[in-house]
């Protein structure tokens, strides 16, 4: 199995449980404290892990078959000759971002656009 940053804070999850459940007998002990401390954080990043694969997600290109972009968000649009374009989507039909009709059947997929870059301090 390849181990991935989020499979590897799943098997921390998983021993932070058993640590929680082992000192569940003595709930004042200090070694519960401590696992239910661990166990926490690792909720946590499994919480923070999620969150980002769904930026992810978001980023990532989606059949138009799938689902589409809410009207006149532009995006980028993947065409079936093998280019991407700007556009949006506007009540059932596309448009490139200077207004111009695209043929409803050329465009595949689409995606957010990305986040503009954040101007270095000079």
């Amino acid at each position: 199995m390849i181990t991935t940053a989020i499979s590897a804070t799943l098997a921390r999850l998983g021993h932070a449980h058993l640590d929680a459940v082992e000192t569940a007998e003595r709930p004042s002990s200090k070694s519960h404290r401590d696992a239910k401390r661990s166990f926490r954080k690792h909720i946590d990043m499994v919480t923070s892990a999620v969150a980002l694969l769904e930026q992810e997600r978001e980023k990532a290109w989606t059949p138009i078959n799938e689902r589409l972009p809410d009207n006149d968000l532009l995006v980028l649009i993947a065409v079936n000759d093998d280019d991407t374009w700007t556009g949006y989507h506007i009540n059932g039909a596309w448009r490139y971002s200077d207004g111009f009709p695209i043929e409803k059947e050329r465009v595949t997929h689409w995606m957010p656009m990305p986040t503009p870059p954040v101007a270095s301090p000079t």
